[in-house]
């Protein structure tokens, strides 16, 4: 009898103890937010509601998560990176494409710190996660919204002359349209300095609604306002979080719809991986290294959300969506 006791204890004995319902593990996260900070109605604001229901959501207080504000020059994001760095926080976060460069010099630095950029698919290291946003996808829809929302039959597209996903962009909104309406003409410009001399001019053209890629200043609502008084009023469809503007109640008399890029879950995401240990380094561009996270319309990261559009166009933009999660719409990369 002794002896089966022994062999019964020695049994338990080898079974591995899971704690029920264990705490997640406690992490220090810095975060360098770009210019501006929090309240800047844009993508700061956007990845600050990220962090915020996080710290709730894995018990973090402000000790754990320290945030920071750049002044915006490439030496200041680096300093502010290095500190975190150096104060062995966990991961360390841009919020922004602008820190591309600073997080690609900090990499090389500190190979061993753990790193991420909100909305970049730029910087090519297994320690930076790139957490990128599919607007291809976005910019078909709003291609279909556009296109059932104009009177002229003449849309415009307005992006950014230094983008380099401008011609794809303007290619699926192409696209977009031409699936909603066949008979409409797409006008497209690519902005410089300023998007207002580009948007009258699409105006003059006969374009009644614009999908604007533009967010580097509000030149668009400018425009917008000169078009209004003229009695030359256009519609906009924009881009979340990037355009400040759009936020403001002014942009609400011109704003049909916005291409959204949830911020907020990408800082949840990291948020998640790095309290389970873990980090997220899912092919981004394999072609160029660059790994982390690609949100698109599949895993809710990208949608368009319609503010004043026509039913109409909510409802085919409804079906564009399942046509392109059901890949019976090829969007061009």
């Amino acid at each position: 009898m002794l002896r089966r006791i022994y062999f019964f204890l020695a049994l338990i004995a080898l079974i591995p103890v899971t704690p029920v319902n264990a705490a997640p593990v406690k992490v220090k996260i810095g975060i360098v937010y770009d210019v501006g900070g929090r309240g800047d109605k844009a993508i700061n604001d956007a990845a600050a509601a990220g962090i915020d229901n996080a710290k709730k959501k894995f018990g973090l207080s402000n000790f754990d998560v320290r945030e920071l504000v750049t002044t915006g020059v490439d030496f200041d994001r680096e300093n502010r990176i290095e500190f975190l760095v150096k104060a062995k926080y966990d991961l360390v976060i841009g919020v922004g494409p602008s820190f591309n460069q600073a997080m690609t010099f900090m990499t090389d630095k500190y190979p061993e710190a753990q790193l991420a950029v909100i909305g970049s698919r730029e910087v090519a290291s297994l320690s930076v996660s790139c957490m990128a946003f599919n607007i291809n996808q976005g910019a078909f829809l709003a291609g279909v919204m556009a296109a059932l929302n104009s009177k002229s039959g003449k849309v415009g597209y307005v992006g950014d002359a230094i983008n380099p996903s401008n011609s794809s962009n303007l290619q699926n909104f192409q696209a977009g349209v031409k699936s909603a309406a066949p008979k409409a003409q797409v006008i497209a410009r690519n902005s410089a300095a300023s998007a207002d001399a580009d948007i009258i001019t699409l105006s003059g053209q006969g374009a009644d609604v614009l999908f604007i890629n533009w967010s580097r200043d509000g030149s668009v609502l400018t425009a917008a306002n000169k078009l209004a008084k003229a009695k030359k009023t256009i519609k906009v469809i924009g881009v979340r979080p990037d355009q400040y503007f759009i936020a403001t109640k002014d942009a609400q008399k011109y704003l049909i719809g916005y291409v959204n890029q949830r911020f907020d879950t990408a800082i949840m995401d990291l948020f998640s991986a790095a309290v389970s240990g873990r980090t997220i380094t899912e092919e981004v561009d394999t072609s160029i290294g660059v790994f982390g996270r690609n949100y698109n319309l599949s895993n809710n990261g990208i949608d368009l959300i319609a503010t004043s559009a026509s039913a109409a166009s909510k409802s085919a933009v409804s079906r564009a969506k399942s046509a392109i999660l059901s890949k019976k719409i090829v969007i061009v990369k």
